[in-house]
């Protein structure tokens, strides 16, 4: 019975019978294919896309996005085919149910090691926003019904869904999901927190509301009397989450949080809501520095509204927003809310372009990145920090990350500027260049034409931009002064550990580290860590024997008469040690697989191996592949990237320098993104490694794999 209610709740949502056809359609196939299927709480599977097609009626999603919503799931647990989606349903659906059903198979393991997953959700986002939406939606519901699982993945799910949809959903303005998001996730990772939130705020909100209650008439009032009709007035409490975070950064004091309730005004136009600031403004005083115009400045997820702080009936302070029904509803749903105007294919196109671009600045953080954990922390930077907005002369608002400095100011407003950065003067003072900017700081940067970058500025600067800029400068500078800066930093670093200099540094634990660290000379080892690629610390770390060493990749089997070694390539993986498993006892040239085990070494099946199949739900499992003597001959690599000019010529011209052939290529395109299918001889493992890390550094590279 509650099926056909969702659903009818769903059809209802739509004008034309020829949507209600297509959802209705859509709603069909998956019952059936999901027929036999339970939720962990007994609930018939259907349940849950229903659920997540529900949700986004309620933020007025397109009939494509909602039907693709019914099918989530049916490409990865039923018989149905992604091609019998795209026959009955057309290109545009199934695309968003592969992109769904693509970002269902990563698997979180810890944000440290996440830099990947994040990624890809990242990329999805920018071939089509409403794939992201659609598992926000999806998570949402497995939240909701979370409480039927056991603890061990209670906390896996609420900590991915805290650390990472939680703040992509927020990046994308998409307000409402994500903070539901972090409030189903709170009580399972900081239950006591939670615990303490919610029994101390329930009083505060109960009076709270009373007061609004007597506040709301004298505002109607008001505007009424001035010609401001407004269209809704409400009362918005805080979530607890955030809540917690604001208590959290004033160490637990209540009057500080100004905003626990707050009436949210609706008005028709941009006119009525600065006229409704006012007549407020002249019914209480306005506490100072609380007024914060967002409509004139919108946050970087284009949130607009109006907000004061003003002291109310008997002194009590309350927070007022005022806005219009469209700032409401993008205050909501961010980029969703576009898609209410359905009709309107421009707007649409508009709002895809705004998550396209987003994410298409962040590609800089991959491009010049050494390793993981250079990613991870670009990633977590651009996109998670919180933003301040300061101002040029000439007031053009600048949006950065909080912590930046004038030098990432420079940085971002050219590269040239960056480079002769002599001094910064913030609001009419001077200032040094490692000063932390505020909101609604004037920035004027002081140039001169001898002025150089300086190692120091990497010790201090926020933003990737303005660290691969600086990064890149170095590069660009004679070799020698970088390996003399490095042998410096390393010395140094010996020395604050009391320890003997590099020169003293044995020949054995050098070779280790070249290996380690993939360099081939001593001298570029130097270099390396000269221009920041990798810090002083972690050589000197490895050096003193305080940092894990990485076993070395074994050969694992010998076949055939000529006695001829094969080594097994794991992809996405290196320094783990393999062995053969007996179940199955795969040998050369057989398709496999390695299954990463509980010691981190890793186990190597036939990819048909029903051992292999039982752990496909929940353990890891990576692409392997035999090699013989290192010699990888023929090798097929498959390229995503923007779809801008010069792209496949900088990616060939990388191929030609590396003295690479090329057998074959094919090129095709998806809206924004181009793919190219590349045929190539490669001579050995080396080869591809340096190719694929150069290919990958490429501005504007979304993905690249290999295909076997």
């Amino acid at each position: 019975m509650q099926i056909e209610k969702t659903l009818e709740k769903i059809l209802n949502y739509f004008e034309k019978e020829k949507d209600r056809a297509i959802v209705k359609e859509a709603f069909e196939i998956a019952k059936v294919a999901h027929e036999p299927q339970k939720r962990e709480s007994g609930e018939p599977y259907i349940t849950h896309p229903l659920g997540v097609a529900l949700t986004l009626t309620e933020i007025q999603m397109d009939t494509p996005t909602i039907a693709a919503a019914l099918l989530h799931d049916v490409v990865d647990d039923t018989p149905v085919t992604l091609e019998e989606i795209k026959e009955k349903f057309g290109e545009e659906i199934a695309f968003l149910v592969g992109g769904v059903s693509k970002l269902g198979r990563i698997k979180y393991q810890g944000v440290q090691r996440h830099a990947e997953n994040l990624r890809k959700m990242l990329v999805a986002t920018a071939v089509d926003v409403r794939v992201m939406i659609i598992k926000f939606a999806d998570r949402l519901h497995n939240m909701q019904t979370l409480s039927s699982l056991e603890e061990r993945k209670q906390k896996r799910i609420a900590l991915e869904t805290l650390e990472i949809y939680a703040p992509i959903a927020m990046r994308l303005g998409v307000f409402e999901l994500a903070r539901r998001l972090e409030d189903l996730a709170f009580p399972y990772i900081y239950p006591k927190e939670y615990e303490y939130v919610k029994k101390e705020s329930q009083e505060r909100i109960q009076e709270g509301k009373k007061q609004l209650k007597k506040v709301s008439p004298i505002i109607v009032k008001a505007l009424k009397k001035a010609g401001v009709v407004p269209l809704s007035i409400s009362v918005r409490v805080k979530h607890y989450y955030s809540l917690w975070r604001k208590l959290e950064k004033y160490d637990y004091h209540w009057d500080t949080i100004h905003d626990l309730l707050a009436v949210r005004i609706i008005v028709k136009n941009v006119e009525d809501c600065y006229q409704a600031l006012g007549i407020i403004h002249k019914l209480w005083k306005p506490l100072p520095g609380r007024i914060k115009d967002y409509i004139a400045l919108p946050k970087p997820n284009g949130y607009q509204s109006l907000h004061t702080t003003v002291f109310a009936i008997s002194g009590k302070r309350i927070e007022i927003q005022i806005r219009t029904q469209q700032m409401h509803e993008e205050a909501e749903f961010g980029i969703a809310a576009h898609w209410k105007y359905k009709n309107n294919e421009a707007h649409s196109k508009k709002a895809m372009k705004k998550a396209f671009d987003w994410v298409a600045k962040l590609q800089e953080w991959k491009k010049d990145a050494t390793n993981t954990e250079d990613l991870l922390e670009n990633l977590k930077i651009d996109v998670f920090s919180d933003r301040i907005f300061v101002f040029t002369p000439n007031g053009d608002v600048i949006d950065l990350p909080q912590g930046a400095t004038p030098v990432d100011f420079a940085y971002h407003i050219h590269s040239n500027v960056g480079d002769r950065c002599a001094g910064a003067i913030i609001n009419g003072k001077m200032a040094s260049l490692n000063t932390e900017l505020k909101n609604g700081d004037i920035v004027e940067i002081i140039t001169s034409k001898n002025k150089k970058p300086s190692q120091a500025w990497l010790e201090f600067v926020k933003t990737s931009g303005a660290k691969s800029h600086i990064k890149r400068w170095f590069k660009k500078q004679n070799e020698d002064e970088n390996k003399e800066a490095g042998l410096t930093l390393i010395n140094e670093e010996l020395k604050a550990h009391k320890s003997s200099a590099w020169a003293d540094v044995d020949k054995q634990k050098k070779n280790k580290l070249l290996d380690k660290f993939n360099f081939k000379t001593e001298d570029t080892l130097l270099a390396s860590v000269g221009v920041g690629d990798i810090s002083a610390k972690r050589i000197v770390q490895n050096i003193l024997g305080n940092e894990e060493t990485t076993t070395a990749k074994q050969p694992v089997k010998q076949v055939g008469s000529d006695d001829k070694k094969l080594e097994i390539l794991i992809a996405g993986a290196s320094g783990l040690s393999a062995r053969i498993a007996k179940c199955c006892n795969p040998i050369y040239p057989e398709a496999i697989a390695a299954y990463i085990t509980i010691d981190k070494g890793a186990s190597i099946h036939k990819i048909n191996c029903p051992e292999l199949k039982n752990a496909q739900k929940t353990d890891k499992i990576l692409p392997a592949y035999w090699n013989k003597k290192g010699d990888l001959t023929n090798i097929k690599l498959e390229v995503d990237m923007l779809d801008k000019v010069g792209m496949l010529q900088e990616v060939t011209g990388i191929i030609a320098n590396l003295h690479v052939n090329i057998l074959t290529i094919n090129t095709s395109k998806k809206e924004d993104v181009t793919t190219i299918l590349l045929e190539m001889e490669i001579s050995n493992l080396n080869q591809l490694n340096l190719l694929v890390e150069k290919i990958k550094r490429i501005d504007g590279i979304l993905d690249i794999r290999r295909i076997v």
